[in-house]
């Protein structure tokens, strides 16, 4: 006797699929936007988050208008894990002191307000303490406004110490 028993298909909410198909979707804009931003024959590197995104990248990936987008500019994509902010910022901070000049004493490194928390936490790390200490350098933090300032002076501002004066009020420059 023959069951009649068929393989149930796999019920899923409507809103699951949805959510899935917004995320491939995403993923296959940034994807696309990389490809836009790279030179032909490069790879794009994206960084996803967690492996969750990256299976949902990996997905987007095989969608035929990004390979074709990738075929048709001879172009690779490769998915990273970025370095947590902290580590980061040791690297940049750690590349610095150790290419600072023997004459170097002090260095201040500008940081942009969302980034400051990170950069102190960088700064008072061993490693980076170490480096100073051995270097004999100190270092500070300074915060940067989220855009750099240009400033335009006349020459007779300059001459005049106008600029210097300028700056010292808004504590650019040297203190």
């Amino acid at each position: 006797m023959r069951s009649q028993l068929k393989e149930k298909p796999i019920q899923t909410s409507q809103k699951y699929h949805t959510t899935v198909m917004g995320a491939i979707d995403q993923g296959k804009e940034i994807i696309k936007e990389a490809i836009r931003a790279t030179q032909a024959g490069l790879v794009a590197r994206i960084p996803v988050a967690d492996e969750a995104n990256l299976v949902v990248f990996q997905r987007a990936l095989r969608a035929a208008d990004v390979q074709r987008m990738l075929i048709q500019k001879g172009i690779r994509v490769e998915f990273y894990f970025p370095e947590p902010p902290v580590e980061q910022a040791k690297k940049a901070m750690l590349q610095v002191i150790r290419s600072a000049s023997a004459e170097i004493q002090e260095i201040v490194f500008p940081v942009i307000p969302q980034d400051y928390a990170d950069a102190e936490i960088a700064l008072a790390s061993a490693e980076v303490q170490q480096a100073l200490n051995r270097r004999g350098i100190t270092a500070s933090l300074r915060r940067q406004g989220s855009q750099p300032e240009i400033i335009v002076a006349s020459i007779d501002q300059v001459i005049s110490g106008e600029l210097d004066r300028y700056m010292r009020e808004r504590g650019i420059g040297d203190d």
